[in-house]
């Protein structure tokens, strides 16, 4: 399904939901789902379907387990009882992780573990959006079993939560209970509600056909067409940066504005990453859904388990306090980022592109005392615009080395691609003829700038607070229409169309 048949396909949808009682929407959301997704990976949907009957099944078996008590049991006798149903609750747990990780692992990592171990490929293919329903209806396990959730008693409402077409592309990674209610009787949407929508769906388009899409065969030259010099590599990094984050954030710009058609508000996954002034806050503004299902799934869990807090009190005696309080948080980021990596993929290159980041923060977690104090001894300097404007410099420049270990095949090309930055600049390589051969020609740069120049504008405004969507969508209804013609224009004519132009051409559905 194209880009514009997305597009196409949910308007339809929307419109046929206006038509239905509200009560029934949800089933008319479901169907669309459904064909969707045949349309999309029809052989895979078997899968989607009995990974959610079985995880709405386990979390069902969750909350029966947890039957009121009789009257006149004694304190030993309640508590036993407490510990029985919790035994219970802990293997329909277990029983639904299992399985669901198990069938990710399969299909996912099992050909990426052969290759790492000198086999052959088999001929699985990657189910469309398996990782993010994965972490989606786990998640959701996980709530019902911490009692942050109730179970859901309809199966067929719970297949239409972990599979809501628009969020199938590359999420985001929704909560049961912030998508589910809005799901069970999606609301109507006004004028205004759709000029909204539509705006933020061309900006989404915008960001990734006219930007992404144009870097792709310069990005693809720098990192797979040989080697060269640190100033190509500069340039195919910084192209990866844009390129990445225009694919990542149009195409969640375009799924959040077909969701607003049926009223239905997905979780933010972007709020400007390249603006964070430390790595930390980076990853509080990148791929946010995946972050704070880390964070709440893994991250608190593992660095508030007992095995961490005994070992921060051994590393408490022995090399102080600082220390204790700031190894747990250190080892957490460590984990996190090493699951981060693995979850993009398990080779190589993600996996040291997970610690990279990983180690960053673990050293930043165990010298935050150190900046705090620094800070505050120079309150002036650390308040100042400038001192602020040196920092997101130094974050991006800390982010874009990592983006050698994301985007090389191998964790040695992209050392060998930094050391090449350092040690073997070479300018003279960027010649036109260099940029033609990676399909960026004069036009392009131009088109390439003016776009960029346009996202970097809309993203400092609303660093400053600033919704541009908010107030096109107020101006007069002939500035409102003419702004959306000539975006629509701009769209097609400077669009990059041709193979590869459908759903599945987007990066992060390749995770």
């Amino acid at each position: 399904m194209s880009l514009f048949s997305l597009v196409f396909f949910s308007f339809a949808v929307a419109l046929v939901c206006r038509a239905v009682p509200r009560a029934y929407r949800w089933s008319v959301l479901l169907t669309a789902s459904m064909l969707f997704y045949l349309s999309e990976s029809p052989a895979a949907l078997p899968v989607l379907i009995i990974m959610s009957l079985w995880t709405w099944y386990c979390a069902r078996k969750i909350g029966s387990a947890n039957t009121p008590a009789p009257a006149g049991l004694s304190r030993e006798e309640k508590k036993a009882r407490r510990a029985a149903i919790r035994a219970v609750q802990k293997r329909w747990l277990t029983a639904g992780l299992c399985a669901d990780f198990a069938v990710l692992a399969v299909f996912k990592y099992l050909n990426d573990v052969r290759v790492l171990v000198g086999a052959s490929r088999l001929g699985i293919l990657l189910p469309l959006g398996l990782s993010f329903y994965t972490f989606q209806i786990t998640g959701y396990l996980l709530d019902v079993y911490g009692g942050k959730t109730k179970p859901e008693e309809s199966p067929l409402r719970f297949l239409l939560f972990a599979s809501f077409f628009p969020q199938l592309i590359q999420g985001p990674i929704a909560r049961y209970d912030a998508l589910a209610p809005q799901l069970r009787e999606p609301k109507d949407l006004d004028m205004d509600g759709l000029v909204r929508a539509a705006l933020l769906m061309l900006y989404g388009l915008m960001k990734k056909l006219v930007i992404a899409d144009r870097l792709a065969p310069l990005v693809s030259a720098v990192f797979d067409g040989g080697s060269f010099g640190g100033a190509a590599a500069l340039v195919g990094v910084l192209a990866y940066s844009a390129q990445q984050y225009c694919d990542f954030s149009g195409g969640i710009d375009l799924v959040t504005g077909a969701a607003e058609l049926f009223g239905v508000r997905l979780a933010p996954n972007f709020r400007r990453p390249y603006f964070s002034v430390s790595l930390a806050d980076f990853w509080r503004r990148w791929h946010i859904s995946l972050g704070s299902w880390m964070r709440d799934y893994v991250f608190y869990p593992f660095a508030l388990s007992r095995p961490v807090s005994r070992l921060s009190k051994r590393a408490g005696a022995r090399f102080g306090q600082a220390i204790a309080r700031t190894l747990p948080a250190a080892a957490g980021n460590l984990l996190v980022f090493l699951l981060v990596g693995l979850w993009h993929g398990a080779s190589l290159n993600y996996i040291a592109w997970g610690l990279y980041n990983g180690l960053i923060l673990a050293v930043s977690s165990v010298l935050e005392p150190a900046y705090k104090g620094w800070n505050e001894r120079h309150a002036a300097l650390s308040a100042s615009s400038v001192f602020h404007v040196l920092r997101v410099v130094r974050t991006f420049a800390v982010v874009n080395i990592g983006w050698f270990f994301d985007r090389s095949a191998h964790p040695a090309d992209a050392f060998r691609m930094i050391g090449s930055i350092a040690m073997r600049f070479a300018p003279q390589e960027l010649t036109p003829t260099f940029f033609e051969t990676a399909g960026m020609t004069a036009p392009d740069g131009m088109v390439l700038a003016c776009a960029l120049a346009v996202v970097f504008c809309v993203s400092l405004l609303g660093e400053r607070g600033m919704d541009v969507r908010e107030r096109i969508a107020s101006l007069p209804y002939i500035p409102r229409l003419l702004l959306v013609l000539f975006a629509c224009c701009s769209i097609v004519i400077f669009g990059v169309w041709g193979s590869g132009f459908d759903a599945s051409a987007f990066i992060y559905n390749g995770f």
